[in-house]
């Protein structure tokens, strides 16, 4: 069995519903799923659009200003469900960790100064600072800013996404394909190591 020597945590969906930013109106999430199939999602997260540029974009198809679009978009911020038992894990801080993480600019400067992870993790490497949405190289990133030696193999990407998961493997490293609450929890229970390879099924 791998000794696991550090985790690398997925955020949506994995730590978290994903869905808290486009709560409170109805028409959110489908002028967002639009966006992503028009290229506008990737490129907020890849850094290419900020958030006010991004709101400026939506606000030309929701009727709402940019300025009010930004506001409910941070608001939203305060309302992240968190799965509870793996959150809990994940803050217990088992061993050195990161959180790699598809996201933009948003992520950076409201989730994570009201979620307080700077306590629960070593680094944080996010898509938009670093202009990739590949999770390898991202997982690499958070390796050598952690100052750890290990190798792929010792470095357990817990995430949502299967592909995510067979790309981290698929060059050597450990993978834990994250479905639900309590499957985690369960899983966990029997130790570290025990979770590479295993699916959250």
């Amino acid at each position: 069995m791998t000794q696991i020597s550090c985790l690398l945590w997925d955020f949506g969906d994995t730590l978290c519903d994903e869905r808290f930013i486009w709560s409170g109106s109805p028409e959110w999430m489908e002028i967002y799923n639009t966006f992503e199939g028009d290229g506008l999602g990737a490129a907020w997260c890849l850094g290419e659009l900020n958030t006010r540029e991004f709101a400026a974009e939506l606000s030309k198809h929701l009727g709402r200003s940019e300025e009010s679009i930004v506001a409910h978009m941070t608001e939203r911020c305060n309302h992240i469900s968190f799965f509870q038992q793996t959150y809990e894990f994940f803050k217990a801080r088992h061993l050195p960790q990161a959180i790699v993480t598809v996201n933009p600019d948003l992520f950076s400067d409201v989730v994570v100064p009201i979620c307080g992870f700077a306590a629960n993790c070593e680094v944080i490497v996010t898509s938009w600072e670093e202009g990739t949405i590949d999770k390898n190289i991202l997982n690499r990133l958070a390796i050598e800013r952690m100052g750890l030696s290990c190798t792929n193999e010792e470095a357990i990407l817990i995430d949502n996404k299967r592909a995510n998961i067979d790309r981290w493997v698929a060059i050597g490293g450990s993978g834990y394909c994250y479905s639900d609450d309590e499957s985690f929890a369960r899983h966990a229970a029997s130790g570290i190591d025990a979770l590479a390879g295993l699916s959250g099924a």
